[in-house]
């Protein structure tokens, strides 16, 4: 197998940073703009874990965009890369 390129590299790991913070950015405005402009909805969202629970009920459909894009951005900057080399 033959070596990657370091600029490959590198390029390849910037892209895979940039791509999911650019879809988060662009949920979390769609949502604002859902949000704004005053589409309504009836939307409930329950989460429960072990540590978390909580309930949403009755929210308009832009807080869910804002939100789904907040946790995305968060995680994809919060998970960091794990380099593996293969063996030599």
């Amino acid at each position: 197998m033959s070596e990657v390129s370091p600029n490959l590299a590198l390029f390849l790991m910037f892209l895979f940073k940039i791509i999911p913070i650019f879809f988060s950015g662009m949920a979390v405005y769609l949502g604002y703009r859902l949000f704004i402009r005053g589409v309504t909805g009836e939307a409930s969202l329950i989460v429960k874990t072990k540590s978390v629970s909580g309930r949403l009920i009755n929210a308009a459909p832009g807080l869910f965009f804002g939100v789904g894009g907040i946790i995305a951005l968060i995680l994809s900057i919060w998970k960091g890369f794990y380099l593996v080399r293969g063996q030599e």
